[in-house]
């Protein structure tokens, strides 16, 4: 099936499922942020990460508000990117597929 540009449906249904796989594993990489809760400090390797927790106390709520926002930021670059240039955003989107596929390795080998 193809839309209106000729470009097939499947194209586009594989982009929306890079999209779901990136804000999937950045929402799992938050939830291990709660989960391990205060002892987080110990864990997290970002130093940005650190830096945003001992600025707010140790309390990670700062660090998961400015990873989601940074999370949703990038994923709508990407579907901007997409919309103006298919040939630029899908190499983008490899990369950040590949990104967060070492990070669920990187998350869950430790």
């Amino acid at each position: 099936m193809r839309d209106r540009s000729g470009r097939s449906f499947a194209c586009t249904a594989i982009f929306t499922a890079v999209l779901i796989f990136i804000g999937g594993a950045s929402a799992y990489d938050g939830y291990l942020v709660v989960r391990t809760g205060e002892m987080i400090r110990d864990f997290e390797k970002n130093p940005v990460g650190r830096y945003l927790i001992d600025r707010n106390d140790g309390d990670p709520a700062l660090f998961l508000r400015v990873k989601a926002a940074g999370t949703i930021v990038s994923l709508t670059a990407l579907a901007a990117l997409r919309k103006r240039s298919r040939r630029l955003a899908d190499p983008v989107a490899v990369g950040l597929v590949f990104f967060q596929s070492g990070l669920l390795i990187f998350l869950e080998s430790v």
